[in-house]
């Protein structure tokens, strides 16, 4: 948060002040998830002379899908100064060589499929125009304090990141599914690399054993192939424990963005955020009411530009 009010302090003496509406936004529910267009989409909003387009991403690995032309577009549309993509913290500074790596590592696609989805064409397309490339997450240790103050376990907070990487080994088809015998290699290195993260010891869920016994006790099954996707979501309703851990995060998470995105805005800048569909949905609630309507909603990015002029 402090990089937020430092940007706050920065564009201070802009003429645009916008306020914003963290408050706002919307608790994740089967009913909204039902909502959900299936694919990606994009909300666009005028912003004084300039323009936010929000591109609700569905996680994708294929060159072809809907969302990798979807950033294409919005970058053939538009003219952005600033690009605020998920995953990456935003304490990593602006155009972080370590994404540009990961790029350069994941981002060759053979026979369509690119290993880093659609951070690829996020992080190529603000190179390519010059615009600042940024995390939209706020740093684990935040994340940390404020899921401990709502009593949850460092455990949990541990146990739920390794989770919540299932469904990105089987896009990435590192496993077929979480029954798969090469899961237990993978948990274990998650593990490993996110205590660091989270600047736990190794006493907390030390094994794949650990982690599995964890899941056992959140969700009331062992781990394997019935693991489903739902299980990570960040439901406010879900049925599954993990639910309610996830929900924690998301909050956290969708908070700093929602004023990440204002301070860029007040900042009078062309944005352009590439998250997952659910954040879009999550945020419309708080974006309306300080931005107004947005001029385009939908998959035409095309048709954005004309009508968002």
């Amino acid at each position: 948060m402090a990089h937020i009010l430092w940007l706050l302090l920065l564009f201070g003496s802009a003429s645009l002040s916008l306020r914003s509406a963290p408050e706002k936004l919307q608790p994740w529910t089967t009913v909204l998830r039902e909502q959900q267009p299936e694919d990606a989409f994009a909300a666009v909003y005028r912003v004084g002379s300039h323009r936010l387009v929000f591109v609700a991403a569905r996680h994708e690995n294929r060159i072809e899908s809907l969302t990798f032309r979807t950033i294409r577009e919005a970058y053939a549309m538009f003219k952005f100064d600033t690009v605020i993509a998920e995953g990456f913290p935003n304490s990593w500074g602006a155009n972080p060589a370590r994404i540009f790596e990961y790029v350069e590592r994941n981002g060759a696609g053979k026979d369509g499929f690119v290993e880093g989805g659609e951070t690829v064409p996020t992080a190529l397309g603000a190179r390519q125009q010059g615009a600042a490339l940024l995390g939209g997450e706020a740093d684990d240790l935040e994340i940390k304090q404020q899921v401990l103050a709502q009593g949850f376990s460092t455990g949990d907070l541990l146990g739920f990141y390794v989770l919540r990487t299932i469904p990105q080994w089987i896009r990435e088809q590192k496993i077929k599914d979480a029954g798969d015998s090469r899961l237990r290699a993978l948990v274990g290195e998650a593990l490993a690399r996110n205590r660091e993260r989270l600047k736990l010891g190794p006493d907390v869920l030390a094994g794949f054993s650990d982690w599995a016994a964890w899941y056992q006790g959140k969700n009331g099954r062992p781990i394997g192939g019935s693991f489903r996707t739902e299980e990570v979501g960040p439901l406010a309703d879900g049925t599954y424990g993990t639910n309610k851990l996830a929900y924690a995060v998301s909050r956290a998470r969708d908070t700093y963005l929602h004023e990440l995105v204002i301070a860029h805005l007040n900042g009078q800048e062309n944005v352009l955020v590439v998250f997952g569909g659910s954040h879009l949905m999550i945020h419309r609630p708080a974006l309306d009411p300080v931005l107004g309507a947005p001029c385009y909603v939908g998959a035409d990015i095309k048709l954005a530009r004309t009508t968002c002029r």
